[in-house]
């Protein structure tokens, strides 16, 4: 048995993370449970946010040639027995034994390919907006957080996605990480071609940022204040994802660098 299996085998047993109140967390098992999964990526990105694949409204899925090798981290409401939140769990030695990482297609990132095998790439994240409290979300990073237990990892990438297109927030959010301390060196990335967005000019974004940085802040997507406060850093420059109409910036956490008390609340 080959390495990725192995890791898979981890993390897939039990599928059963853990029950709370009326939800459960867990491993999809099977097409079906996939499939709802991605039929709630659909109805978010696509129809609440006006966003997403093209290609997703001929089955009303939002599937990519990704999710083939991904896991699927799911929240189940048990009393509907429906799907109400969900995350794309990409382990890296299943990444480089296949397409990639999919955060390599929009950026050039350096270093990746020494901590690749410790890592997992999470992405698709979503919550159906009838359970936006912050249960479900708190559910699924427990999920995660036991994932990477299981697997002995101890590095998170992904792509946090700010909805707009407007390159003086995208880079004066990303000038106010960086001055708050926010940055990583243990990956550094910058957005591969075709996924460039156009800088405004240092003195424009000095002046936001000196005139209105409150503005900044409440720019920032909620996921990616709540990176930051669990300790990820921003590993490069935003890109612009024109086919979701966003700018991603690439998160990278490391788990020896968590606040310790997530450490223990989630791990």
């Amino acid at each position: 048995m080959d390495f990725g299996k192995r890791i898979i085998e981890k993390i897939i047993s039990p599928p059963v993370i853990a029950e709370k109140d009326t939800f459960q967390i867990k491993i999809a098992e099977n097409d079906q449970e996939i499939e709802e999964a991605m039929r709630l990526r659909y109805e978010v990105f696509n129809l609440e946010q006006g966003q997403g694949l093209d290609t997703a409204a001929l089955d009303e899925l939002d599937r990519d040639e990704f999710d083939d090798y991904c896991l699927h981290l799911i929240v189940v409401e048990l009393e509907a027995n429906r799907i109400v939140g969900t995350y794309r769990i990409h382990p890296g030695r299943i990444a480089n034994e296949a397409i990639g990482f999919y955060s390599s297609r929009e950026y050039r990132i350096e270093g990746l390919e020494a901590i690749a095998d410790n890592t997992i790439e999470i992405g698709r994240s979503c919550v159906h907006p009838d359970f936006r409290n912050g249960t479900v979300v708190a559910l699924l990073w427990s999920g995660i957080a036991n994932i990477l237990k299981r697997s002995e990892m101890n590095f998170l990438l992904g792509c946090v996605s700010l909805e707009t297109t407007d390159a003086t927030i995208g880079w004066a959010i990303y000038e106010h990480m960086i001055e708050k301390g926010h940055g990583t060196d243990v990956l550094k990335a910058e957005a591969a071609e075709g996924y460039e967005l156009d800088h405004p000019g240092e003195n424009e974004i000095k002046n936001i940022l000196a005139e209105n940085r409150i503005l900044v802040k409440k720019s920032m997507p909620p996921l990616l204040k709540g990176y930051l406060r669990l300790g990820a850093g921003v590993c490069g420059p935003p890109a612009l994802d024109e086919e979701f109409g966003s700018i991603d910036y690439l998160v990278l956490f490391d788990l020896s660098k968590m606040p310790e008390k997530y450490v223990r609340h989630f791990c």
